[in-house]
């Protein structure tokens, strides 16, 4: 008979075996980056899930509410402070820094975070000066007010944090750059609150976002530090700021993410805190999707920009659909979950919860989509191709938009859900249309694709 452990390895041999005639490949640096990084977005999952759950329990679906908007408000605008320039540094960084120019990384790392830090005050006393009417005059949700006010200081602080997060990755330090970039801060912020939570505290509305905003801080600084420890012995040469690459990356951005902020804040507003409490436990179940997807185009993304540098488009677009290949393997056991119990899932936050069940199942389903395609939105953008993204994402937010408008008012919860989802899939889509007729079709027809598409 064969020894146990013998078997284990024959066995766990031929598993690896089969992996990699599926995939094309065996351990690399890329998946590694990978593992590395689906780790770290797991762990920011857990960590805002928790905090959710510790929100949920201590002020309700309407606490949710209030913190979640205030959150994403405050996340929207970071997006807007960094001006994209933390996808363009991580393609700028990752290229210069594997051919020896450190000069040249540090440069544009050191111009583009002191430009996203002052802005990102900027639009910070611009969110919270917007704050007054807009709670009062337009939601009327005056409760909203201090948790907008308080989160506000987030915004130069989250906007450093990608920035710095990015530069990191680019020169290879995968592990530290998704530390910071999620499950840290969130991660403290959970902490605190679950300690005092079972302390017996009674905490008021605006506490999450007071803690979470402190939590921002104590990352941010982190984070420089960390940076500074990296580059401090290379030499420094003048940066050109890459705004029009960098606009069209944040415009981009930007009407991606306010399509899931327009649907928490209207149902907040049509139909209450409570709703848009329940809609956002939904959406983050969902995001469970966009955390393997943007955890493995984030990694990949410095390859992809590495393959297109050299040259080697197909390893590029092979690459891309390995990454999607993989996704898809990790989100399937969770899309059959949220498929087979959407309703228990919900109502471990509560019972009030259980009633954004359907609309969980719908978003659940587009996202996995998503994740099953591959990363071929950031194939374009390491291929500096922004404006073909750009033109993808108006289609797509527009239409996502107008059907907002025609269904929150009556469907509620499931209107939020479509409209998230119907963007979700326009987006992929168009994404994989333009990845076949720029680098797959060109390419058997014999012609090399160029960047103005």
């Amino acid at each position: 008979m064969m020894p146990l452990r013998e078997t284990r390895t024959r066995c766990s041999g031929q598993v690896r075996k089969f992996l990699e005639q599926i995939l094309g490949f065996g351990p690399s640096r890329l998946e590694r980056d990978l593992a590395i990084g689906l780790a770290l977005k797991g762990a920011g999952a857990v960590a805002s899930f928790a905090l959710s759950f510790l929100v949920a329990h201590a002020l309700g679906a309407g606490g949710v509410g209030i913190f979640q908007i205030a959150l994403t408000t405050a996340a929207l605008a970071s997006l807007a402070a960094a001006m994209g320039l933390d996808t363009v540094l991580v393609r700028t960084v990752s290229v210069a820094w594997r051919e020896g120019d450190l000069a040249a990384a540090k440069g544009a790392i050191r111009r583009s975070v002191r430009f996203v830090a002052g802005l990102g005050v900027v639009i910070a006393i611009v969110v919270a000066l917007a704050s007054v009417p807009a709670t009062r005059s337009i939601m009327h949700r005056p409760e909203l007010l201090p948790s907008l006010l308080i989160l506000s200081i987030a915004v130069p602080m989250l906007a450093i944090i990608r920035v710095v997060s990015a530069a990191i990755r680019g020169t290879g330090r995968v592990f530290l750059s998704q530390s910071l970039d999620g499950v840290a801060y969130t991660g403290i912020a959970a902490l605190l609150l679950g300690v005092a939570f079972a302390s017996g505290l009674a905490l008021a509305s605006y506490a999450p976002a007071a803690v979470y905003a402190g939590s921002t801080f104590a990352v941010a600084v982190a984070g420089m530090v960390g940076l500074r420890s990296i580059v401090r012995e290379s030499p420094v040469a003048p940066a050109a700021l890459p705004l029009r690459s960098g606009g069209r990356i944040v415009s981009v951005v930007l009407m991606a993410q306010s399509v899931d902020w327009l649907a928490l804040v209207a149902l907040g507003a049509v139909h209450g805190a409570a709703e848009a409490g329940i809609f956002r436990v939904a959406v983050q179940y969902c995001l469970l999707f966009a955390i393997i997807n943007n955890a493995f185009a984030q990694m990949a993304g410095p390859h992809l920009a590495t393959l297109y540098a050299k040259g080697d488009r197909r390893a590029m677009i092979a690459a891309a659909r390995k990454t999607g290949l993989l996704g898809a393997l990790v989100g399937i056991p969770l899309l059959g979950a949220i498929l087979l119990a959407p309703s228990w899932l919900l109502g471990l936050f509560g019972g009030d919860f259980r009633t954004g069940a359907t609309a969980l199942v719908i978003m659940a389903i587009a996202q996995f989509t998503n994740v099953a395609a591959g990363p071929m939105g950031m194939v374009l953008l390491m291929t500096h191709r922004e404006h073909l993204v750009q033109r993808i994402e108006i289609v797509a937010t527009g239409g996502a938009i107008a059907l907002l408008v025609l269904t929150i008012g009556h469907l509620g919860l499931v209107g939020a859900a479509l409209t998230v989802a119907f963007a979700v899939v326009v987006r992929n889509v168009a994404s994989i249309a333009a990845v076949w007729h720029q680098f797959i079709r060109r390419s058997d027809d014999g012609g090399a694709p160029s960047a103005d598409g």
